[in-house]
């Protein structure tokens, strides 16, 4: 009786990691907390997160902010204290008018289509606003509760966000648009924080001991796209989208897609891979800098006082569950894994082969690999 009962235990956990699998979006999971909510359709305080809609002049579409666009789920959702946090992303299709530039310079189709998840966003208040002065006010943060069919929580791969506007870099928004101009409030850097049980949903995972920071996504080490930034030649005071993000998006890139062609390939969010994380039930975004304008020093300077400088916003998030033992990422765990852990053996610092995240690649990474071999394959 104690054999079998050991045995269906590990199954239990087993099951959980036999392929990757997406398990925040895709219609899975929701939004848990947020800092500050600001309330219903009404302007925002600083560091609150914003619920409310606008409405496109182009395709009349609603491209409005609430924490429940973040994450592509066809649903109403509530935070943990049951307030609303808007109608998660859905997959209706939205139409993208392209920018003339796109058209006249690159070939683009004048217009193509996009989910409607990757039309709206979330945001926060995070920076100020006034003339000369666009500097950071804090830090803001969201946590979001993973799919709940597996009581044991999941092996978190990767944590991927698209982190920044659809609308505003590629989408003739108005009448006098021509070109990319820079998504003002897209975030220079976020904090990413996983946590197996989240006993106080209204606390800071930066210093909540149930939260351990397993990465960072960043502006300044390329992890982030450079959206926003001053250039002397436009003078434009709401800072440009530099040509080389401009050409990644027009097919300079590992798998030399035009985004119009594949709006939700993965290779248009950020990735952090993650090691050494299971039974996670929770994933939580903290955004300490706020937007790229305001770290922008000659953007800041200026005496640009819109309101939408104001925000940090980011599209879609999502997390992806894996087989623990996949060094490479690939769903199944084989010879190449064996490999790479032998070859970086004895290795310190970060690492893909160090499997459980200790920081040196050894015998316990490789008997975990070892363990799973042949897993998801």
């Amino acid at each position: 009786m104690v054999r079998t009962t050991i045995a269906l235990g590990l199954a239990s956990v087993l099951v959980a990691a036999t392929c990757a699998q997406v398990v925040l979006g895709d219609n899975k999971g929701k939004v848990r907390k947020t800092n500050a909510l600001a309330d219903i359709s009404i302007a925002e305080q600083p560091l609150q997160w914003s619920r409310r809609d606008f409405q496109d002049s182009t395709n009349t579409e609603v491209f409005g902010f609430y924490p429940a666009y973040t994450i592509q789920v066809d649903a109403a959702l509530f935070d943990a204290d049951g307030n609303s946090v808007g109608f998660g992303g859905d997959s209706t299709p939205v139409t993208i008018t392209t920018v003339g530039s796109l058209v006249n310079n690159l070939g683009w189709p004048s217009s193509f289509t996009v989910p409607r998840f990757l039309f709206r966003q979330g945001g926060a208040y995070t920076n100020n606003s006034n003339a000369g002065d666009h500097s950071v006010i804090g830090a803001v943060w969201i946590k979001y509760e993973l799919d709940d069919s597996n009581p044991n929580g999941w092996n978190v791969a990767k944590v991927q966000v698209f982190a920044w506007d659809v609308r505003d870099l590629l989408h003739k928004s108005s009448s006098t648009k021509t070109r990319p101009f820079s998504d003002t409030g897209a975030p220079y850097r976020i904090d990413v924080y996983v946590a197996q049980n989240d006993p106080n949903p209204a606390s800071d995972p930066a210093s909540d001991p149930n939260w351990t920071l397993v990465g960072t996504l960043s502006k300044a080490d390329g992890t982030l796209p450079s959206v926003c930034q001053w250039d002397p030649s436009t003078g434009n005071t709401f800072g440009e989208c530099p040509q080389a993000t401009i050409d990644y998006l027009n097919g300079s890139n590992p798998r030399n897609l035009k985004f119009y062609e594949d709006p939700t390939n993965e290779i248009w969010y950020s990735t952090l891979r993650v090691r050494g994380q299971s039974g996670i039930k929770y994933v939580a975004l903290v955004i300490p800098q706020g937007n790229q304008y305001g770290q922008d020093p000659d953007l800041a300077a200026s005496n640009r006082t819109s309101s939408s400088l104001r925000y940090t916003n980011f599209t879609d998030v999502r997390v992806i569950a894996g087989v623990e033992g996949d060094v490479d990422g690939n769903g199944c765990v084989d010879d190449a894994d064996l490999l790479q852990v032998l070859f970086n053996f004895g290795a310190t610092g970060a690492n893909d082969a160090d499997v459980n995240g200790d920081n040196i690649v050894d015998d316990a990474d490789l008997l975990i690999v070892l363990f799973n071999f042949g897993t998801g394959c």
